[in-house]
């Protein structure tokens, strides 16, 4: 019989059982130990019985004193402190009672080993905050509210819920010390920042603050020293996912994918055409990493292609907003103003929207009765106003003059410019009189006013704020963000804004409820999404940052010439960023946008749009041949046709989420027209004339059903979207458990660039489980009645950058910042699109499956090559389409330059203008045509100045020859064709074929004769 050297020898003398040999505790034993020492509900039902069989513990007895009590000494010697709140023997007694249990238990835990230990951490993981997910907690809890707004909020979830746990533990029992609970809690953190994917790299420092700030407030009375716990608490939070943040670098930032695909992103950085590649190659990790989570960028980053995600950016989180409520809304407005016109309403479209922004400004009720009118300003803040409005309260943006009560009527104004520039007299007299009020106001709350040396002294300084309010209402003020956040700068109403009554501006404010609303969406949506992002709108933390990088870069720089190469990277990173910031903001050059110079900029725009813009409806077919790219034929033919004409309740959910989300407004706002037409904010300020030209514009664009065909593709891509996305998540789900292992990397890389990460992945999971269905292959995500508003956003973010880059509309960072300039604009209007499909389509097919860009190349230049035909015979030159079936290199190369795919090398075309050899004349060359005299048949119509220099040099060398010819009398050929391009519409098939084969030819006759 071996000996056992790890058992102790009885004592000889010893009868009966050793204490080595007593029986270990049993399991419900250790089960109940463990809900009482580690479980909320637990110890608190522990404490409970413990006084009610103890009797009354709440009267006090003069008679008793705990410190002369020989039964409770014991316990007094090891913690004085227990008998502070004892004031009877029955109090005395059920806290004998609580500390022996406690201390039973903890002997039965240790004594039952690894037992012990799994029950211990089960009563702890059944816990009431551990039972409550990320988002329930954020929701239903005051403590971490702010933490848990992050996506990545596991790690702080389940810090936040140990907190709240160890509070309670510790109001409910005698022997928990201080170092169990900081083990606990930074242990959780620890475990909930791994699961979390490191929350700390998706949360800014302003950010980390408000979580200390709240948690402090929130545990104030419930720990002995709360700003203790929460500067723990947080400070294993940020360690937790610092690991994270850190290791990100310039190559897990770069581009990813085929090295044909960086060659062609580091050619067009290079060439300086699109500041978006130029940052996100930027030397400084830190520029890339915020121009990930800042913009719509399509190209997929090195750790993308590893299935790792930034998530959402914030260009793409404000459109569910700026479009889909907006075009919620207006659907809905529109048939509210049918019922009207049904009961007896006589007024026009645009009177009723007048009505219902005045209501808006009357608690949503129309002072003239009529409940149609009501009902449309109740609709604009449920819809519109109030979500955003609440965001913007969380968040504290609201300025601190601005009542919760006022906030939705000041947030929503939309000052009328011409106006105020045309009565400025009469403002500036209301504008002093509510400053002088507001300074009289401040000296009857005793609040600290400086000595002004005279009355005129005090004039001047209400002057001076009158001056800065009208120049920013009216856009001559220099400033980079929305205007009702602008506040006095100095004296006794520093920090204060023009919260005026409505009453008594409302002359000067639009009374356009629709442009109210968009203009509204656009801004306050850019400020919450940039601070939820990145802790401030104005990104100062994260400019900061970058500036510390590149201190850093130049220090270790070796030779003069690197570290200039950093000046001017840092230079260039800086300007980009802040641009982009300002367009997602609306507020990129707002000074030079109230100029005369720019209001005529927008007119010719406009008006180029009018005249010539109706042509591109058949040159969009080519749009199909990009889905085909993305998704592939067999998915195209399979998902996207039946779910287009498909009757069953998923297919329907899928459509109206579609166009909830955003993704299908285009026949309700007109972006993608807007955006291809360079109009970058079709909600801007304009006259009369500017607003007029804009209407005109829309009537127009629905002659060619060119909405209607947007909006078809982009329900395409939708249903294509979310089928993948979730069918990915399907094959990733077991047991509820998501694992991206699961699916294949193309498939997780997919994700990854859309920002929905492994995390995140589950979150969508979830809801689709309890809200969507899945019939006949169509996934319906339902994400109205999703109740976790964070996974929802997020979807609807991936789901419209999948759009935009697939049916393009480009964002803010395609299109160098030269373009955006009056000139820029005038010289490269329709120019900008090529630039956009650059890279959403080239590089980024390049990145992904370049298979699949070889079989859309080959569908769209078969489409593009049928267009040049039908361009040349829709005018009349028949000569030309035959040269393109006689000349197989011109006519394909003819389709390639339709196709948009490599639009980059087709727009250096117009060098053949100027007789230097493009993209046509190689493929000539390669195909061997005889007939080498074609030229693209974008331009053939198109002289030299109007190639090179676009169609507003075109429109004022026309508006130049009518003016000579009218002044002298006589018209000749030139005149006439000058005047036929100003037709509005001219460039419709069926109009422009009548004006080429019946007006034309009588007119030229008529003046040469």
């Amino acid at each position: 019989m071996p000996f056992l050297f790890d058992r102790p020898i009885d004592d000889a003398g010893t009868i009966g059982v050793s204490e080595f040999d007593k029986p270990d505790p049993t399991f419900l034993e250790t089960l109940f130990a463990a809900y009482r020492n580690g479980n909320m509900v637990g110890s608190t039902f522990t404490r409970v019985r413990n006084n009610m069989a103890a009797g009354d513990v709440v009267t006090p007895d003069p008679d008793y004193n705990v410190y002369q009590d020989p039964e409770m000494k014991p316990y007094l010697d090891e913690d004085p402190t227990i008998g502070e709140d004892i004031f009877n023997r029955a109090a005395a007694s059920a806290r004998r009672a609580q500390i022996d249990q406690e201390k039973r238990d903890q002997q039965t835990l240790a004594a039952s080993g690894w037992t012990g230990k799994g029950l211990s951490m089960l009563a702890g993981f059944t816990d009431l905050p551990t039972l409550l997910p990320g988002g329930s907690l954020v929701r239903s809890g005051r403590v971490g509210y702010s933490v848990l707004r992050s996506a990545a909020a596991k790690g702080v979830a389940d810090g936040v819920g140990t907190a709240l746990q160890e509070a309670v533990l510790h109001a409910t029992q005698e022997t928990r010390t201080g170092r169990e609970s900081a083990v606990n809690i930074g242990g959780s953190v620890i475990l909930g920042g791994l699961l979390g994917a490191g929350a700390s790299r998706l949360l800014s420092h302003g950010e980390w603050s408000r979580v200390s700030k709240q948690l402090e407030a929130d545990l104030a009375d419930d720990v002995p020293n709360p700003a203790a716990v929460s500067e723990t608490i947080v400070k294993r939070m940020q360690s937790a996912g610092a690991a994270a943040t850190d290791d990100l670098d310039l190559s897990d930032l770069g581009i990813g994918g085929s090295r044909t695909a960086e060659v062609v992103a580091r050619a067009t950085a290079a060439a300086r055409i699109n500041p978006g590649i130029q940052t996100m190659l930027s030397l400084s990790a830190k520029v890339r990493e915020i121009y990930r989570r800042l913009v719509d960028n399509p190209i997929d980053t090195t750790m993308n292609m590893e299935g790792r995600s930034l998530g959402a950016d914030v260009e793409n989180s404000v459109k569910l907003y700026e479009r889909g409520a907006v075009a919620d809304w207006r659907v809905g407005a529109k048939k509210l103003y049918r019922d009207a016109r049904k009961t007896g309403y006589l007024g026009t479209w645009g009177e009723f929207l007048e009505a219902a922004a005045k209501a808006g400004r009357r608690n949503d009720i129309d002072p003239n009765g009529n409940e149609f009118v009501t009902r449309i300003a109740q609709e604009a803040r449920a819809k519109v106003v109030d979500p955003l409005l609440a965001r913007a309260k969380e968040l504290e943006l609201l300025p601190r003059d601005v009542k919760t009560t006022t906030a939705a009527s000041y947030v929503t104004r939309l000052w009328n410019r011409p106006r105020l520039i045309g009565e400025e007299t009469r403002f500036r007299e209301i504008s002093r009189r509510y400053f002088n009020r507001m300074m009289d106001q401040a000296v009857v709350r005793q609040e600290e006013i400086p000595e002004f040396l005279s009355t005129s002294d005090r004039a001047d300084y209400v002057e001076e704020i009158v001056s800065a309010v009208f120049n920013n209402l009216t856009g001559r003020g220099v400033t980079d963000v929305p205007e009702w956040l602008v506040p006095v700068k100095r004296g006794p109403l520093k920090e204060r804004v023009f919260n005026i009554a409505d009453e008594e501006v409302e002359d000067f404010l639009e009374n356009d409820m629709e442009r109210i609303l968009r203009r509204y969406a656009r801004t306050m949506a850019a400020e919450v999404e940039l601070t939820q992002k990145f802790g401030r709108a104005d990104m100062k933390e994260q400019f900061d940052e970058i500036i510390r990088e590149y201190d850093g870069l130049r220090k270790a720089a070796t030779t003069p010439e690197e570290r200039q190469k950093l000046v001017d990277a840092e230079k260039r990173d800086m300007t980009n960023i802040q641009a982009f910031r300002d367009m997602i903001r609306g507020t990129y050059r707002a000074a030079e946008e109230g100029s005369a110079w720019s209001a005529i900029t927008r007119a010719a725009l406009t008006w180029n749009r009018v005249r010539l813009m109706e042509g591109v409806a058949m040159p969009s077919l080519v749009d199909a041949a990009n889905v085909v790219g993305k998704f592939g034929m067999q998915a195209f033919m399979s998902d996207a046709l039946p779910a287009l004409v498909s009757g069953t309740k998923a297919a329907r959910i899928a459509r109206q989420d579609a166009r909830e989300l955003g993704l299908v407004t285009e026949r309700v706002l007109q972006a993608r027209l807007a955006s291809l037409a360079d109009l970058q904010d079709p909600y801007r300020y304009g006259s009369r004339y500017e607003k007029f030209l804009s209407n005109a514009s829309n009537l127009f664009s629905k002659a060619t059903a060119l909405s209607l065909w947007n909006d078809t593709m982009r329900t395409v891509v939708s249903v294509m979207s979310q089928n993948r996305l979730l069918q990915n998540i399907e094959k990733a789900t077991t047991g509820g458990a998501l694992d991206f292992n699961r699916i294949d990397k193309a498939g997780a890389a997919y994700m990854a660039m859309l920002g929905i990460d492994e995390h995140m992945a589950q979150r969508i999971g979830d809801q689709f489980r309890r809200h969507g269905l899945q019939e006949e292959g169509i996934y319906g995500a339902n994400a109205s009645r999703w109740d976790d508003e964070v996974a929802r956003r997020v979807w609807a973010a991936a789901l419209n950058k999948d759009a935009d880059r697939t049916i393009i509309i480009k964002g803010v960072a395609d299109n160098p910042l030269w373009m955006k300039s009056n000139l820029g604009k005038l010289v490269f209007q329709f120019k900008s699109f090529a630039l956009a499909s650059h890279q959403r389509i080239l590089i980024a097919g390049l990145q992904e499956r370049p298979h699949r860009l070889a079989e859309a190349m080959v569908f769209a230049t078969g489409i593009g090559m049928m267009i040049s035909y039908l361009k040349h015979a829709e005018r009349g030159d028949f000569d030309e389409a035959d040269r393109l079936m006689s000349n197989p290199g011109l006519w394909i190369a003819n389709g390639l330059d339709r196709s948009g795919i490599l639009a980059i090398p087709f727009e250096i075309s117009t060098v053949e203008k100027l007789g230097g050899k493009g993209g046509v004349s190689a493929a000539q060359a390669i195909a061997g045509d005889k007939d080498r005299g074609g030229s693209s048949s974008r331009y053939a119509s198109r002289g030299l100045r109007r190639a090179v220099g676009g169609p507003s040099v075109g429109l004022f060398e026309d508006l130049h020859t009518l003016a000579l010819q009218a002044s002298g009398g006589d018209f000749n050929k030139a005149g006439t064709n000058a005047l036929l391009q100003q037709i509005p519409g001219d460039t419709l098939p069926e109009v422009r074929s009548a004006i080429h084969f019946g007006i034309k030819p009588a007119l030229v006759d008529a003046v040469e004769n």
